[in-house]
């Protein structure tokens, strides 16, 4: 009789773990992408952004619109950023592949997984 309660409790316990992913899985609404899509960052090549300065001009972006803005007037910023398009291929493919002059690009940034971030005017 132990045996039997055993078994009872198993199938029961299984039961009830398999619908409990089922009702997770149909009482929940449906998975839905909520990163913001807002077409300012492409990734134009593998392992470059290329970041548009107007599209961090918003609320959420303040201090980092400021800090580029700053830098897009720097002319050691811009020498900078034009050796680094010259320097390396895959940054000069991924603006042209945007089609963005060079001259435009004044700033690129390495990101936390060795990628470039190519910031724009």
């Amino acid at each position: 009789m132990n045996s039997a309660v055993k078994l009872a409790l198993a199938g029961a316990m299984s039961i009830a773990s398999v619908s409990g992913v089922a009702l997770a899985q149909t009482a929940a609404e449906p998975m839905v992408d909520t990163t913001t899509t807002t077409n300012s960052t492409t990734m134009a090549t593998e392992g470059v952004s290329v970041v548009r300065l107007d599209s961090l001009d918003n609320d959420q972006n303040r201090q980092e619109h400021t800090r580029l803005m700053q830098l897009s007037n720097s002319s050691e910023s811009m020498t900078e950023a034009q050796a680094q398009i010259s320097a390396d291929p895959a940054i000069a493919q991924a603006i042209e592949a945007e089609s963005v002059q060079a001259t435009n690009v004044f700033h690129v940034e390495t990101a936390a997984n060795g990628g470039k971030i190519v910031y724009v005017k």
